[in-house]
């Protein structure tokens, strides 16, 4: 995934910036009510102005549960527009795009320790929430991005439209482990310390077991009551004090088989980078081993040799040294978190208003998997 030409339009990313952090990840403010005219006359604006003249042609949405995708023609050229419409109910940085972020990054991969780079990065972007023209070869170009909810009152950006299928509906190895060459890729952009979110990055390093912890506490607290008592006493014994330190490593977060677009002529796309973090690799394997593809029953099953065929390309790729033991904590702290938002589903917490909320396994699939979870201790590889 060597940088592509695209940039962003001119602005100094090196340049301090006083920011408040703590505003940005707060929870986000009730938007008043979505228009779709009225956004589609603010894209087709914003295209007049870089494009030229020409017609905007609406073709459809595409739903997630933080996101609406809005395909549409400008001039002939197939776009799209990412509108974040509930981001109320996301658990990350809220109130910014971060895809531009991840761009940003991905364009000083190989370039050793990231933590000033992003420090830089976040600084300025967050008193540049407007911006153009930011790419990259492996993920989709943004033509526009604007947070400031100023033109309009939720965050957007307009990206080049990416032709193809999803990972799930491609079940070939090849495919596999050309995606896991991929993550070999993004995982070579590394950091020095781990962080508590992206405002924190060079500014307040975080021992990775303190980090691990904060994430895998509140998952158990929710689920505690609703689980068997081994399996709570499975997790209760992650300790990840006793593992070895992971190296500090870009985590997709979110690498699975819907977030990989396969072209027609086999070129791969990573979408969907909101979930990002500076991480463990072993996170990013996760999603993938439980998520492989769409069984014969319409459901997303682990498939034993695609994911084998993952594993190798990631390894052919030059990943990360793979820990078998924080794999295995990993696992528990994801199939937690799967078995929490599957349970409140079932109860009418939350509503799952994907294209895709039908192949998705219910609570029980996850206490299945929790309840096989054995301790994985062996070499590095």
């Amino acid at each position: 995934m060597a940088a592509g030409p695209d940039v962003t339009e001119a602005k100094d990313l090196t340049a301090p910036a006083e920011i408040d952090p703590a505003r940005a990840a707060a929870p986000a403010e009730a938007a008043p009510a979505f228009d779709l005219d009225r956004f589609l006359a603010v894209v087709s604006g914003i295209l007049r102005g870089s494009l030229g003249p020409g017609e905007l042609r609406f073709q459809g949405s595409i739903a997630g549960n933080i996101n609406r995708i809005y395909r549409f023609s400008y001039a002939g050229r197939p776009l799209g527009a990412r509108v974040a419409l509930n981001r109320d109910r996301f658990k990350y940085e809220k109130d910014i795009i971060k895809e531009v972020f991840a761009i940003l990054l991905l364009q000083h991969a190989g370039e050793g320790a990231n933590d000033r780079t992003a420090r830089r990065i976040v600084e300025a972007m967050l008193v540049s929430p407007t911006g153009a023209h930011v790419g990259h070869a492996g993920v989709r170009s943004i033509l526009h991005y604007d947070w400031s909810m100023t033109r309009f009152p939720y965050p957007f950006f307009v990206f080049e439209w990416v032709e193809g299928e999803v990972l799930w509906l491609r079940p070939d190895p090849a495919h596999y482990a050309g995606a896991g060459e991929d993550l070999a890729r993004l995982h070579r952009i590394g950091f020095a310390a781990f962080y508590r979110d992206i405002f924190a990055a060079g500014r307040e390093p975080l021992a990775w077991a303190e980090r691990f912890r904060g994430a895998l506490a509140p998952e158990l607290a929710k689920a505690r009551a609703a689980l068997p008592a081994a399996v709570v006493a499975r997790l209760e014994s992650i300790a990840p004090e006793s593992m070895a330190g992971p190296s500090a490593t870009f985590v997709h977060n979110d690498y699975s088989g819907a977030n990989i677009i396969v072209g027609p002529e086999g070129r791969r796309r990573i979408i969907d980078w909101d979930n990002w973090v500076i991480d463990a690799a072993e996170l990013d394997l996760i999603k993938m081993k439980y998520w492989t593809a769409v069984g014969p029953e319409g459901r997303l099953v682990h498939e034993p040799n695609l994911f084998a065929a993952f594993r190798e390309g990631y390894r052919r790729g030059g990943g990360r040294a793979i820990d078998e033991r924080r794999l295995w904590a990993y696992e528990g702290l994801w199939l937690l978190r799967a078995y929490n938002f599957e349970s409140a589903k079932r109860a009418g917490e939350v509503r799952d208003e994907t294209d895709w909320a039908r192949v998705y396994p219910g609570p029980e699939a996850y206490v299945a998997y929790l309840d096989d979870l054995v301790p994985e201790v062996g070499p590095e590889r």
